[in-house]
């Protein structure tokens, strides 16, 4: 089976495989917060590694100019795979071999090679894969590898020299701890927002008069940056915190977590207002009418058709909502409120790279496998006849 044409994806992620063999692969640093070395890729490996990495990019930079058939697909795949954890067994090695004889303060970090390498091999991975469609079964197996063998490199030590390992170690605790009110502010303001959103989008379903003002309000606050309505909020707050202190024993201040709530709340209520409203209006004027004919009073339309075909909108309002929350999350340490942004805004004030790389990358994977879990949640709740082909 051939598909139509080489893919340009496939091939600019080559390109960047290849032109990341240039660039340095790791800044070593007497300390943390010293000025680093920058390290080649012939410094940080053996010569055969080296070679090895070339000539599997080069390889790959030939196989994404072919047309693209079934099997250019899985070979592209494969590589794919490879070069995600051989790119970071390369580093971890390498910082473990040049770190043997200096101080324990000294830290390794991993350069733009292996940023721009990690990306490339996503492109190409990810490209092969959209292209392996008919075959959901090794889709879900080549998907698999990558991250596999990371973990498994990871268990057994491989990155323990890296400077972002060594931030994560001396963290271990706080970032767990700051995980979890990361996850409840998020989760809990997308809770409360859908418990807003979805009846003003019934609303403006129902009753065109509110439409305008529904979609004016909440598409006006989705326009204010996210540190100006954290500003916006603290002062009332405040203000109350200090007229009625019995608000301050409850926690409620113009700092910390109340504000924060408040301003994620507000954020979420376009998405999930948006898509509520285009969930209701697609449904079909036959499906209502079938209904009526069966016998259906308006309120067993709503809840036996309307809203059972407009739930995969809704949900993605709701999935788009809370993606978007555990971003905005992060400013919120800010204001006192904690959560995964107090790495991003420490590593900052301190000048440590790693130290932010950790909060943003923490910052990252929560959003993915939030974003996995609310998929998989659309899925189960999607009646059946409206689930697409190989879902």
């Amino acid at each position: 089976m051939e598909y139509p044409g080489p893919s340009r994806v496939a091939t600019l992620g080559s390109l960047m495989g290849v032109a990341s063999l240039a660039l340095p692969w790791l800044t070593v640093r007497s300390s943390r917060l010293a000025e680093g070395e920058s390290i080649s890729l012939l410094g940080t490996a053996n010569t055969l590694t080296a070679v090895l990495i070339a000539a599997l990019w080069v390889v790959v930079l030939a196989l994404s100019l072919r047309p693209a058939t079934r099997m250019n697909a899985y070979a592209l795949a494969c590589l794919g795979a490879t070069l995600l954890p051989l790119t970071l067994l390369t580093a971890g090695m390498g910082a473990e071999r040049l770190l043997a004889d200096a101080p324990a303060v000294a830290r390794a970090s991993l350069g733009g090679a292996v940023w721009l390498s990690l990306l490339a091999g996503y492109f190409v991975l990810h490209t092969s894969l959209s292209a392996l469609k008919d075959r959901p079964c090794a889709r879900r197996v080549l998907m698999l590898i990558a991250p596999g063998l990371i973990l498994l490199l990871g268990l057994l030590g491989a990155f323990e020299s890296l400077a972002l390992s060594a931030e994560f170690t001396g963290n271990e605790q706080r970032l767990a701890r700051e995980t979890g009110r990361h996850l409840a502010l998020a989760l809990g303001s997308v809770f409360i927002g859908a418990l807003i959103a979805v009846p003003l989008g019934i609303a403006a379903t129902r009753h065109r008069r509110t439409e305008r003002p529904i979609f004016l309000i909440a598409s006006t606050i989705e326009t204010v940056p996210s540190l100006a309505l954290f500003g916006l909020i603290i002062a009332p707050l405040a203000a109350l915190s200090f007229a009625y202190p019995a608000l301050r024993e409850l926690g409620i201040r113009g700092v910390g977590a109340a504000p924060a709530l408040i301003a994620l709340i507000l954020y979420s209520l376009l998405p999930i207002v948006h898509n509520t409203y285009a969930g209701l209006k697609q449904v079909s004027p036959a499906a209502l009418d079938a209904g009526r004919g069966m016998g259906m009073s308006n309120r067993q339309l709503s809840w036996r058709v309307e809203y059972p075909l407009a739930i995969p909108l809704i949900g993605e309002g709701i999935r788009t909502a809370t993606i978007q929350s555990v971003g905005n999350t992060a400013v919120a340490a800010l204001i006192g409120a904690g959560g995964l942004g107090h790495f991003i805004f420490q590593g900052l004030g301190q000048a440590a790279p790693d130290l932010i790389l950790l909060g943003a990358l923490s910052v990252i994977a929560l959003a993915l496998v939030l974003d996995t879990v609310a998929r998989s949640a659309i899925k189960m709740l999607t009646p059946r006849g409206l689930r697409r082909e190989g879902d």
